[in-house]
């Protein structure tokens, strides 16, 4: 093992192990579950995984934790709508919602002292059917975190997964929001046309990968990745304990990769990089 990833697993232990104590990225009481307003057909159910695919070494000059996760991307518990019509989470162009917000800035989808619940939200969202979060329970893997537990603090390093259990019918598509760690508010979710659940009648099976984003919530101004910004997760809860740190940018939702709609001079991997979404029928 090089030095290099010894100083990593050693850092992540220190980081995970502050995380899990003080809640730096989330509290997750109460979102745990799947609200429901289904029809009276017979709904598919599918299992989703998320997977960090990210390099240790995306950002080789970072500094260590707390002011940084020592290099690496991390990937949060997130936020999840089964829904018809419009996409319930955002809109290209568009402000964030509250609870938007919070899962941008903290990784929060059960809300921040200043922000509300995306779960909550959609809950009461006319053209969602279900709603929900996974949480840290749902992590099935990962490797790189030397705390040697599953489920483990609230990001994944690389290497993890999360996977949780949805149901659909014909026609209904997922939405989903998940943060990029570090960021101030950057987030993985789909496009606006969201994910198909179904082609022709028949349940997805396989990568969605390519309906993924990686976006710029407009909420708060942009720190370089790198450096370990004090309004950034993870420092903003380890070091501060507010995940709520940081001035408004009073912005809106924009493509921050691929399309390289936002020219912010800081480097961000392409969504395929970092993240792996598959979608399988059980």
């Amino acid at each position: 093992m090089s030095d290099q990833n010894s100083r990593h697993e050693v850092t992540r232990r220190q980081t995970l192990s502050g995380l899990a104590a003080i809640g730096a990225l989330g509290t997750f009481a109460g979102v745990g579950s799947a609200a429901s307003r289904g029809t009276n057909q017979d709904p598919t159910q599918f299992t989703v995984r998320v997977e960090n695919v990210a390099s240790l070494n995306e950002y080789p000059t970072a500094p260590d934790p707390p002011k940084s996760t020592g290099g690496a991307v991390w990937i949060t518990p997130g936020a999840y709508g089964i829904y018809n019509g419009q996409n319930p989470i955002l809109g290209r162009n568009t402000a964030a919602s509250s609870g938007l917000e919070a899962i941008a800035e903290a990784g929060r989808p059960g809300g921040t002292p200043e922000n509300d619940s995306l779960v909550t939200e959609l809950e009461n969202t006319p053209n969602v059917a279900h709603a929900g979060a996974w949480t840290p329970e749902d992590t099935v893997e990962d490797p790189n975190d030397p705390l040697g537990s599953v489920p483990g603090a609230p990001p994944i390093a690389p290497g993890g997964a999360f996977e949780f259990d949805i149901e659909a019918e014909s026609g209904q598509k997922l939405a989903f929001a998940t943060m990029f760690v570090p960021s101030n508010d950057v987030f993985f979710a789909p496009g606006p046309g969201g994910i198909n659940l179904f082609e022709d009648d028949s349940p997805v099976d396989g990568s969605v990968t390519d309906d993924v984003i990686l976006w710029d919530a407009g909420t708060e101004p942009n720190e370089d990745p790198s450096s370990g910004g004090c309004n950034q997760a993870p420092r903003q809860g380890l070091e501060f304990g507010n995940p709520d740190r940081g001035p408004d940018e009073n912005g809106v939702v924009r493509e921050l990769r691929p399309t390289d709609k936002v020219v912010d001079g800081y480097s961000y991997p392409d969504p395929s990089e970092a993240i792996d979404v598959t979608i399988t029928p059980q």
